[in-house]
């Protein structure tokens, strides 16, 4: 389903020059019946290796605008808008994890075919994602970065603001407010683009998460997955009871002995925004690694 387009408040709507140049550059991909049509963007050269980005809930590809330029010029980049954000069709309800993951599968094999192997980067609720993605397709992903994947454990549920039906300056502090609260820990770090996205993103979203079947997910694909594993966190992740963060890496471990986990300081939920360069050195690093 093509959305419309949102008018955007002017405060919220600032031209930026690393976001605009993705945009204008992005190549577009569709695939998928009529009416469970998966919208990708993609940058990079075609013939180098496939990494796979997924978004995080009420999300599009800017949740990895900092991190496109990265990679793009040795890898095709590929974000599809998860079903029910972006451009992307809604699922039909009930809404399960697993069917997503199966549709995004499936959509994947239709864009790359259906034995090229892919390195895989999910965020928060693309995190979860990746858990039954990586079943539907056991031994394709080559690397895997699991940013502060929603689905290990029970989330901490930080102050949100509802957006509906806010104008002006209302709606931007509401959107600066969710920043602060969920995505970033760090005020300098609610930036004009930080806002542009926030707003451009969840203006189109239309899947809620609290109605989603999330079943086993990590739990279950974790401990299998035979190739190279990364976790992340951000110290201030507000998704993530502060009591518990530390056992965070301790927990993937236990489920994946040669994971490798890292926290960043003074990082919020939305790490590959607000620690760009540190996340960036974490997935390069990974990348370099021989296939298991």
């Amino acid at each position: 389903m093509q959305m419309p387009v949102v008018p955007l408040p002017p405060e919220l709507s600032q031209p930026d020059a690393q976001l605009d140049q993705l945009r204008d550059t992005a190549r577009s991909i569709w695939s998928g019946p009529e009416g469970a049509r998966i919208h990708w963007a993609e940058w990079g050269p075609r013939d180098a290796p496939v990494m796979v980005m997924l978004h995080g809930a009420y999300g599009s590809w800017p949740h990895f605008v900092r991190n496109i330029n990265a990679f793009s010029h040795d890898h095709r980049v590929l974000i599809p808008d998860i079903p029910g954000y972006g451009r992307s069709d809604t699922p039909p309800a009930p809404v399960r994890l697993v069917d997503i993951a199966a549709h995004i599968a499936r959509a994947l094999d239709e864009v790359i075919g259906p034995d090229t192997p892919y390195r895989l980067v999910g965020f928060s609720f693309g995190g979860g994602l990746s858990g039954p993605l990586l079943l539907e397709h056991p031994g394709r992903q080559t690397h895997v970065l699991l940013g502060a994947p929603a689905g290990i454990a029970p989330p901490a549920t930080p102050a949100m603001v509802s957006v509906r039906n806010r104008t002006g300056d209302d709606l931007i502090a509401a959107q600066r407010a969710n920043l602060q609260s969920i995505m970033l820990k760090r005020p300098e770090s609610v930036t004009p683009l930080a806002l542009r996205i926030q707003h451009e993103c969840t203006a189109m979203a239309r899947l809620r998460v609290e109605r989603v079947d999330w079943g086993p997910g990590l739990i279950v694909s974790v401990p299998g997955y035979k190739g190279n594993l990364t976790c992340v966190w951000g110290d201030s992740d507000s998704f993530v009871d502060p009591a518990e963060l530390p056992d965070r890496p301790a927990r993937i471990r236990a489920m994946n002995p040669a994971a490798d986990t890292h926290i960043l300081p003074e990082t919020g939920h939305w790490m590959q925004f607000e620690a760009a360069e540190s996340f960036n050195a974490i997935l390069r690093d990974l990348v370099s690694k021989p296939p298991v």
